[in-house]
């Protein structure tokens, strides 16, 4: 794509400098400065302009319809996680680190037990629903009162949160307990 031809692109596809932005995960000042020609437009960048420009109408409506959810959607990052569950008048608190990335999990607590999972935006109900299997070490203490006994145990763990950057919280029963998660948006991952 020639320089200065961005604006003319944009204009063919009804596209705004800042939908654009959205839609590649960039800054409006990063395609501001693509559109005056301060700096040269990236390849992939005029790859996927050029795929729209040739593509149904109906394309780029499906691209624009695409960011309607990302506004709640759980960014990629790491994420503080804390948890409080109650057991016979008894409060217990946790803690761990979370990773999130391609729509996969991975963390652990600070008392050994890891976690790996997966999860996804439903954009009909608005929620970010989460799967993860927690393993706990041997003898660990639960924020349910229960013991993981001398085997460890296994959890799997199924929420719903909505996004409220930059913490999402949710309640969820593990063993007839009520717990609540929150997630804590540390920042974003290293390339």
């Amino acid at each position: 794509m020639a320089r200065g031809n961005l604006r003319d692109v944009l204009e063919r596809l009804g596209l705004r400098q800042a939908e654009l932005a959205r839609l590649l995960d960039v800054s409006p000042r990063t395609v501001s400065v693509w559109a005056t020609g301060e700096a040269p437009l990236p390849g992939p960048v005029a790859a996927y302009l050029g795929l729209l420009q040739h593509s149904d109408p109906s394309v780029v409506s499906s691209e624009l319809r695409r960011l309607e959810g990302r506004g709640r959607m759980l960014d990629e990052g790491i994420y503080g996680l804390s948890y409080t569950g109650e057991h016979e008048g008894e409060v217990d608190h946790g803690n761990g680190l979370a990773v999130l990335r391609n729509g996969k999990i991975l963390g652990s607590d600070r008392w050994g037990g890891v976690f790996a999972g997966s999860h996804e935006y439903d954009p009909v109900n608005r929620t970010n629903n989460v799967h993860v299997r927690l393993e706990m070490p041997p003898d660990a203490m639960l924020v349910t009162g229960f013991s993981s006994g001398p085997d460890g145990a296994t959890v799997d763990i199924v929420a719903a949160f909505e996004r409220a950057a930059p913490v999402s919280s949710t309640v969820v029963e593990i063993a007839g307990t009520q717990v609540a998660i929150e997630l804590t948006y540390l920042g974003p991952l290293p390339n």
